[in-house]
């Protein structure tokens, strides 16, 4: 699956959030900060990247319940009419997901909390977009006060985000245990023995473990829930 990040944090480089997600993020997936003022060369650029991706996502810190004013122009300035009327079809179906940096407790977006507007109502203009257009809206990754997190809670949203950009639409528990397996994998190849033998033979039990769990869910019965 081809993806592509398109960053639209004014001020990228001073953002501990925003760098955090663009270090995070695998060196498969580009990452394109959107430039202003617009210029014709930039913008033929992104709608390239975007018709080239089946899966493309924007990345923005909410200010003030809304993005920044650089991701409303990026998006009226590369889905223009000339645009559309060439390649509404190509952009029908493709993957469209919104990441977000929040400075509030993420508990606090609800109906009752502090800020009392869910994050999906406050994103409720992208998904419209995205029907609008033909794409297919993914759930947001919101990362809620990064820097304040200890660092366990930091290395747990580099795992979350890793799977929200590598992994199918409703992942399920196998394949993100499978995912899991994967990395573990990947990491063990980067240390000498007699760590690495270690890491792999964990790698092995644990995906042993999960095939055990599949033969058990293949006999059992079928029911209506989910």
């Amino acid at each position: 699956m081809v993806s592509v990040i398109f960053g639209g944090h004014p001020e990228m480089e001073t953002s501990a959030s925003h760098q955090f997600l663009y270090e995070a993020r695998p060196d498969t997936i580009p990452f394109i900060q959107i430039k202003s003022p617009f210029i014709e060369e930039d913008v033929r650029a992104y709608q390239e990247a975007i018709l080239e991706a089946d899966r493309w996502f924007l990345q923005f810190p909410l200010f003030w319940y809304q993005a920044p004013g650089l991701v409303a122009d990026f998006i009226q300035e590369v889905f223009s009419k000339t645009f559309m009327d060439s390649y509404s079809k190509d952009l029908k179906g493709k993957e469209f997901g919104v990441i977000i940096s929040v400075g509030v407790p993420l508990r606090q977006y609800q109906a009752g909390g502090r800020e009392d507007v869910t994050i999906s109502e406050l994103l409720r203009p992208y998904q419209s977009f995205a029907r609008a257009i033909g794409l297919k809206y993914l759930s947001p990754f919101v990362l809620a006060q990064h820097s304040y997190q200890p660092e366990h809670i930091q290395q747990d949203n580099l795992v979350r985000f890793r799977q929200y950009l590598e992994l199918p639409t409703q992942a399920k528990f196998a394949d993100r245990n499978a995912w899991l397996i994967h990395q573990l994998e990947l990491i063990a190849n980067e240390f000498e023995q007699p760590l690495q033998e270690q890491l792999k033979l964990v790698a092995a039990e644990w995906a042993e473990e999960m095939d055990n769990l599949s033969d058990i869910e293949a006999h059992l019965p079928k029911t209506s829930w989910r």
